[in-house]
């Protein structure tokens, strides 16, 4: 039986094949993404919600969907989430979300690797979560990596 002083809530996401997850205190919450450019933000990986401009990542390409013929043409929903220095950012997502419950147990630190995709470089833990005889690894992104990595070099900011 499970400690439930253990578990630790997780909005997971799937992004082309991988799942990805971020701590349900750093996610504000989930829109569909905005049609349209928004004055030519879109082409900078920016999108304008309400009163705020919010950068936006999207690794589809990086993480090379191959399920995903034209990002422009799916449907899909951006994930908001708020860095540790309160800055918004927004991950676009292929479905919505899932509030997930795993134990801390699970998670294992991955260590950093410079021959690693710029993606994973923004890992810190992945958990392998076992259900029904199958094995899946959930990937938990650090923001603070996140905000570190915005200025060392691009993160497949796209047009979304």
């Amino acid at each position: 039986m499970q400690d439930n002083l253990n578990l630790e809530k997780f909005i997971v996401f799937r992004i082309g094949d991988c799942l990805m997850a971020l701590p349900i205190a750093n996610v504000l919450k989930v829109i569909n993404c905005p049609v349209g450019d928004n004055n030519g933000l879109r082409s900078m990986g920016l999108v304008q919600l309400g009163r705020h401009t919010i950068r936006v990542f999207d690794w589809h390409e990086e993480l090379n969907s191959n399920s995903l013929s034209n990002l422009s043409d799916r449907k899909s929903f951006l994930l908001i989430a708020r860095t540790s220095y309160g800055e918004l950012c927004a991950i676009v997502v292929d479905e919505p979300p899932n509030l997930v419950e795993l134990p801390l147990d699970l998670m294992r630190s991955i260590p950093q690797s410079e021959s690693r995709s710029s993606v994973f470089k923004l890992v810190s833990y992945a958990a392998v979560v076992a259900h029904n005889e199958m094995a899946t690894t959930i990937f938990l992104l650090d923001l603070t990596r996140l905000e570190d990595s915005v200025d060392s070099y691009p993160l497949a900011l796209k047009s979304f």
